[in-house]
Order: structure tokens, then C-alpha cells, then sequence
């Protein structure tokens, strides 16, 4: 999560003359990435200007998609004659993009240029109440009101959490009610083929977990005579972020995790303070020094652990429900390399007391929208934004039907007809262009879709008590970092578990105290 301080707008023209040179080369479109910076976009549409009625919005998107064409490709006059056909007109529309860092310094630069586009991604909670303070985006509480497709779809707790000093300011990602459609999909996968070659179950505790991933380790699961393999492995990405975790299963084993806040004694408490977790630690160390985890986790890159997996290194694996997806990139591959591999979905492994679950994820973070304090004719947006999630969602969403998907009502199912995503964008379908973000997984394998509702099944999730900001987060940034380190270094038995003491003591003086002081302050005002 980017972390903003208070010289935010010193830094920003620091930030802009150092990217200066980006910014320029992106105002021609470079390198064929398909898309056109925000203004620039705005500065084209205009130009053509054959109808003064016509409003024509600028979208900046957090996306990645090179093959998105500049002049919204043959989708758009599809999606325009839908708007036209439901009586919404004088409607146009312009989007570009940018993904990671990229998208942020853009992002930074178009807020402290007074040029924000009329409806952007926004990446985090506290950029969200930045962009507020400062008076760069609008309220969305009366315009929601006329928008009963988007609003059907909107967690009450998602819109909460985006709601600041009384109002919201952000549109959260919407969902389909399918149990397979909810915001969580993390999850640890195992090789079932490996469990029936060493004639062993599905484990459901946490010691059955254990002497699963040292028989995968010690007991030749693939039979090669070798002992090339280990129990566990995960990647640096995993525990990246505010709200990242490494092996939120087992913590969960303990009722805990470690970045969400917890009720305990009438008050919450972040999970890394908690003696919980201490005994998380300690049994994560244990299975470290027995050599049933991956030794280079802390510093693996996805890319690196994909290769494990395919190439049959790794027993389990925390991924997501996606990946039970036999079509998807990683079955695939690893069908490649050994035909007989079966990957399955594990339903998170109880402790000793019985509790279990992987860490919620924070729907309300994934991907928030937001529309510019000068937008034009804010009311005419919404009315886009509403028919792409009410009469113009499968249009918007999978193209055209019978061309490029179909839909099986009895069984509701999408099936594309196209080869992969990529083929929709290059039209200017899908992704690029869904004006809000509703999850929508029917178009997924059978075997994804049952890992699906196994990752939403609120029996196997740990909840977060307190996902909104607090100023003090925004002047401790560094708590994370502190969790980060201590972790590595525990469980990778470089400092013993007694250290955790010592985080918690550096943790209430390093800004926990005020973060806790704070966090508790506005959740008993939210009671």
C-alpha cells in the first residue's frame, strides 16, 4: 500500500520533474502498448468533436493490456449503440491505462496537475482518503442512488469501508451472488496424485498437514529415486503488501493473522502483538528446520515458484482456487511435464482447538473506482457505469454472443469462443472496458468453480475486524516492515522465537501504540 505523508505535495512536483521524461514519451503512445496517456486521450477525443452535446469520458485504468486498440477498436461502437439502444446518449468514451508503479506515478502526476480523468482506479484506502481531503474527487452517495444495477451487486461492509467522514468516495468491485463469486480465493493447493501414491489422505488438522508435507519430502512422492522434492513452498509476492501473509492457513490454525485486527478483551489488536502467533511461529520454525518447507520462500519470485511447481519440486503450494483450474497456465504445464498430476484445492487445516481458516481478502481494496470533483455531467457517467453492470454486463464483459462466447442458461455457464482474453481486449471487450468491476466466474471449469465456494465457505476464513485507515498507519509506515523482518528471520531460524517479544516491545514504540489507539477509536465509533 503506498503510504503518503505530509510534504505529499512537495513531493509530488519532485516526482514530476523526475518524470518528466515518462510522462512525455507516453503522450505519443510508446513502444505500440495500445494506450495513450490520460490527457492525451482526452485531447483526441476532443479533437473529432462533431457532436458539442456529446460528452466523452476519459477512464484511466490500473490494467495491463497492450493489445487494448487507442480508438477503443470495434467494441466500442457496439457498446455505444447498446447505451444508445437502452436511451442513454451523447455518451462517449476514452480509456487508457497503466499497471503497478507506473499507474501511481501517473496517477500522482495528473492529481497535482489539476487533470484528473473523469473516472479512474484508485490504488489503496489511503490515496482514496487523500485525493478526499484534498477535494479531487466527489461524494457518490446521491449518484449511486440512480444506479440500482450497481448497486445490487455492492457489499454493505465493502461500501463502508470506502466511506470517509461520512460519505463515500469510492466505488468497490461488485459481486455475482454464485457462492463461487465471492472476493476470497486464497488458498494452499497439493498435489492429490502424490497423496495417492504414498497411500495417504487429505489432511484436515494441522498434524496431519505436517506429516503429509514430510512425506512428500522424505518418502519419494514421484518416484524418481531421488529426493528432489519438499513439502511446502510459496512466494515473496504472497506476503507483499499491507495486508500480505506468508502461510495464512496455519496461522489461522492459531486463530490468527497476523496483519488483520482481532477482538480481543473488548478490544482490537493488531494479530503479529498476539501470543498466537508466537506459537504459529514456533511450529513454522520447527517445520523449517525439518526441511519440509521450501528454503526460498522469503526470497522467491512467482515466476521461480511456477517452475517448481511444474516441474513436480513441490507437494503443496499456497496459490489460489484459480489454479484447480486444469486449463489454466500452471495445470496445463505441469500436465505437460507429468500427465498423471492431479492438483486439488485444500480446505484450510484445523488446530488443536479447532480453529481453522485462510486470511479474508479485503474486498473493498482490490479495486476501487473513483470519479473526479470535475467531471463532466457526473450523472451521464453513473448512467454508463449502471447499464454496464444491468443490460449491457455480458456485452461489456464477453463481447458479442454466438461470436465471441456462449451462454448456457440451464446450467449458467459462460464459454468463451475466442482463444483467451487477449482476443476480447484486442476488440476493445472485457477487462479494459468493464466500467465496474463485478466478479463474474461463470465461465470457469467445474474444478475451479468447487475450489471457488471452498475459498468462500465463511468456515474457512479468518476475518479482519478493521479494514478502513487511520492517519497514524499513514505516519507509521513501517509496521509492516517490522512484521516482514522479524517473520524471515523466525521462522528461517536465523533468531530464535523468543525474538517475537522483542517485535512486540519494538512494535508499540515504533508507532503500534498510536495505530492500535486510533484503530480502536474509530471502531467503537463505528459500533
Amino acid at each position: 500500500m503506498m503510504r503518503f505523508h505530509h510534504t505529499y505535495k512537495t513531493i509530488l512536483i519532485l516526482t514530476m520533474a523526475a518524470s518528466l521524461t515518462t510522462a512525455c514519451s507516453d503522450t505519443t503512445g510508446k513502444e505500440g502498448s495500445g494506450t495513450s496517456s490520460p490527457s492525451t486521450a482526452g485531447q483526441q477525443s476532443h479533437a473529432a468533436g462533431s457532436d458539442p452535446a456529446k460528452v466523452t469520458f476519459k477512464i484511466f485504468r490500473s490494467f495491463q493490456a497492450p493489445e487494448y486498440p487507442p480508438d477503443g477498436g470495434p467494441a466500442r461502437q457496439k457498446v455505444l449503440a447498446g447505451l444508445e439502444q437502452a436511451g442513454i446518449k451523447g455518451i462517449d468514451y476514452n480509456v487508457s491505462m497503466a499497471s503497478g508503479e507506473e499507474y501511481k506515478t501517473k496517477l500522482n502526476l495528473l492529481a497535482s496537475s489539476g487533470d484528473l480523468p473523469d473516472y479512474f482506479s484508485v490504488p489503496d484506502l489511503l490515496t482514496l482518503n487523500r485525493l478526499t481531503d484534498e477535494g479531487l474527487i466527489m461524494p457518490l452517495d446521491d449518484l449511486l442512488k440512480q444506479a440500482p444495477n450497481v448497486t445490487k451487486y455492492l457489499k454493505p461492509e465493502d461500501l463502508e469501508i470506502l466511506k470517509y467522514k461520512g460519505k463515500l468516495y469510492g466505488l468497490p468491485p461488485g459481486y455475482r451472488p454464485e457462492t463461487f463469486n465471492g472476493p476470497n480465493v486464497n488458498g494452499l493447493l497439493i498435489r492429490r496424485d502424490w497423496l495417492d501414491a504414498l497411500n495417504l489422505k487429505t489432511p484436515t488438522t494441522l498434524d496431519e498437514l505436517h506429516d503429509v508435507l514430510k512425506a512428500f519430502t522424505f518418502n519419494d512422492p514421484d518416484g524418481n529415486g531421488k529426493k528432489d522434492t519438499f513439502g511446502l513452498t510459496t512466494n515473496k509476492f504472497v506476503g507483499a503488501g499491507a495486508n500480505g501473509n506468508y502461510f495464512s492457513p496455519v496461522f489461522g490454525a492459531f486463530g490468527v493473522i497476523p496483519t488483520f485486527w482481532q477482538q480481543r478483551d473488548g478490544q482490537l489488536k493488531q494479530g503479529m502483538v498476539l501470543p498466537e502467533t508466537k506459537q504459529a511461529l514456533a511450529l513454522l520454525q520447527s517445520w523449517y528446520k525439518e526441511g519440509i518447507i521450501d528454503p526460498e520462500f522469503p526470497i522467491m519470485e512467482p515466476k521461480q515458484m511456477n517452475e517448481k511447481i511444474i516441474n513436480s519440486k513441490a507437494g503443496a503450494f499456497e496459490g489460489t482456487a484459480f489454479d484447480a483450474d486444469p486449463t489454466g497456465a500452471n495445470y496445463s504445464a505441469l500436465k505437460k511435464t507429468t500427465a498423471t498430476a492431479k492438483l486439488a484445492f485444500l480446505a484450510p487445516a484445523a488446530g488443536t482447538n479447532g480453529k481453522k481458516g485462510a486470511a479474508e481478502n479485503s474486498p473493498a481494496y482490490s479495486d476501487i473506482r473513483a470519479i473526479s470533483a470535475k467531471a463532466k455531467n457526473p450523472e451521464k457517467l453513473m448512467e454508463l457505469i449502471n447499464w454496464s453492470a444491468g443490460p449491457g454486463f455480458d456485452l461489456v464483459t464477453y463481447g458479442i454472443e454466438n461470436e465471441d462466447y456462449q451462454y448456457d442458461k440451464e446450467k449458467n455457464k459462460i464459454k468463451l469462443l475466442v482463444p483467451n482474453y487477449s482476443e476480447l481486449y484486442k476488440k476493445g471487450f472485457s477487462n479494459p472496458i468493464r466500467f465496474l468491476q463485478v466478479v463474474d466466474r461463470r465461465w470457469l471449469t467445474e474444478d475451479a468453480t468447487a475450489a471457488m465456494t471452498v475459498s468462500n465457505d465463511p468456515q474457512n476464513l479468518v476475518r479482519n475486524e478493521f479494514w478502513k485507515s487511520v492517519p497514524a498507519m499513514n505516519d507509521y509506515p513501517d509496521i509492516k516492515k517490522l512484521w516482514d523482518e522479524y517473520f524471515a528471520k523466525i521462522v528461517t531460524g536465523a533468531w530464535s522465537v523468543d525474538k517475537w517479544d522483542e517485535l512486540v516491545k519494538r512494535y508499540y514504540q515504533e508507532g503500534g501504540q498510536e495505530i492500535e489507539k486510533q484503530v480502536n477509536a474509530e471502531w467503537k465509533k463505528a459500533k
